[in-house]
């Protein structure tokens, strides 16, 4: 959506510093102990690009993917992290990831773009491949006060889109937000793409 990423783009700065510092390490670590060692992740909606230079001080190979040019442009900058302007809802890899970390993105995805975002693990994510998603729980789908669009998308629908993906669900956990709003919890997802 074009005003999500005008947003993204006008607030970058603001954006990145409110961010950058979250502590999401609990749910890394759990997402790499399924990956093997020097994984191939790819960040998609990396933001501030915090993740991404996380998991290669873990000594993985990570590339982060956001929507927003102003974002990748600080993310590359402050962090000196690979990072690339693209939509995470076209992206095909040239070569699949053995991980996926989708931490608060597909929420700004409508369902058209859901669609093909999971169609493309296909092409994203390697046979035994472990994709994390993390999405705001009981949100209402629409325009928010900020002017971004976020989607709803509930426990059984992000089951159907990971199962018909030929994704098995390993584990879901239901946490508090980070940056201690107290009117949102978060729902983590950890899949495995089934071997072929």
């Amino acid at each position: 959506m074009k005003e999500t990423i005008d947003y993204y783009n006008r607030n970058a700065d603001w954006y990145y510093w409110t961010t950058v510092a979250v502590d999401l390490d609990a749910l890394r670590k759990k997402f790499a102990s399924y990956l093997p060692y020097e994984a191939t992740i790819i960040d998609m909606g990396c933001g501030s690009g915090r993740d991404v230079m996380a998991f290669s001080d873990m000594g993985h190979h990570v590339i982060g993917l956001d929507a927003s040019e102003e974002l990748v442009k600080l993310a590359r900058e402050r962090l000196e992290i690979n990072a690339v302007v693209g939509d995470m809802s076209y992206w095909k890899a040239r070569a699949p990831y053995d991980g996926i970390w989708c931490c608060a993105s597909l929420i700004h995805l409508n369902g058209v773009e859901k669609k093909r975002f999971f169609n493309n693990l296909e092409y994203n994510l390697k046979p035994g491949g472990i994709i994390f998603i993390s999405v705001k729980d009981g949100i209402e789908t629409g325009i928010d006060a900020e002017g971004r669009y976020q989607s709803n998308c509930p426990e059984e629908e992000l089951r159907a889109y990971l199962e018909g993906a030929g994704c098995e669900i390993l584990e879901i956990l239901t946490t508090e937000d980070a940056l201690g709003r107290e009117r949102f919890k978060w729902l983590n997802v950890f899949a495995r793409k089934k071997e072929q």
